[in-house]
């Protein structure tokens, strides 16, 4: 894999060169975890490539806000399949539809895959200045019920609030692996705002 360090500028300018090396904008953006907050940074840094996002259990583009402790945990999965599965577990309302997840693989790429690309990284990237202030982009922010410690609360403040005109949706009786939990009710959300985003 690329050596690092993975930050979540680093992977927005991937982003960015991809997107100009196909000649693809503008685009809308579909995202999920920390994903979001490469998306986010995206969006900031690239206002005329982003038509619109959509943000999935999103993370602010200031990076998790974790404590210590719990990013300690996340270092310590690495290599670890029970503490990961562990992870995983909590981060999951019901057991997903069996046919249509591999557990193993949200494992094998899940937050504990690479001690380099963990938190704390992503963290110390000086974008605290830019992204926590109020920036205007198309944007849907859909948030499980349950997803500690990105609660519908926190994510509304950190995360839908500092977008004008975002709208949040919470989806009831569901973790952070929303997509693997709730992928018809998603799809329909993310259908509904491609529509409205459409007619604009």
């Amino acid at each position: 894999g690329a050596p690092g360090p993975y930050t979540i500028e680093a992977f927005s300018n991937d982003l960015s060169d991809l997107v100009a090396a196909i000649d693809l904008d503008p685009v809308v953006t579909v995202s999920h975890s920390m994903g979001s907050a490469v998306a986010q940074r995206f969006a900031i840094d690239n206002p005329p490539a982003v038509e619109g996002q959509v943000l999935i259990a999103p993370i602010p583009a200031s990076g998790p806000h974790f404590k210590p402790s719990t990013e300690d945990f996340l270092r310590s999965t690495v290599g670890d399949p029970m503490k990961s599965a562990a992870w995983l577990q909590r981060l999951t309302r019901h057991e997903p539809d069996p046919e249509t997840h591999d557990p193993d693989s949200v494992l094998d790429h899940g937050p504990g895959a690479d001690r380099r690309a963990l938190p704390q990284d992503h963290v110390l990237a000086d974008v605290r200045g830019r992204v926590d202030r109020k920036r205007e982009t198309p944007t849907l922010v859909v948030v499980p019920e349950h997803d500690p410690p990105m609660t519908p609360d926190f994510v509304r403040e950190h995360v839908a609030g500092l977008i004008v005109g975002s709208r949040l949706e919470i989806v009831a009786d569901s973790g952070h692996y929303l997509p693997l939990e709730k992928p018809a009710e998603l799809a329909a959300l993310i259908e509904r705002f491609l529509v409205e985003l459409l007619e604009l």
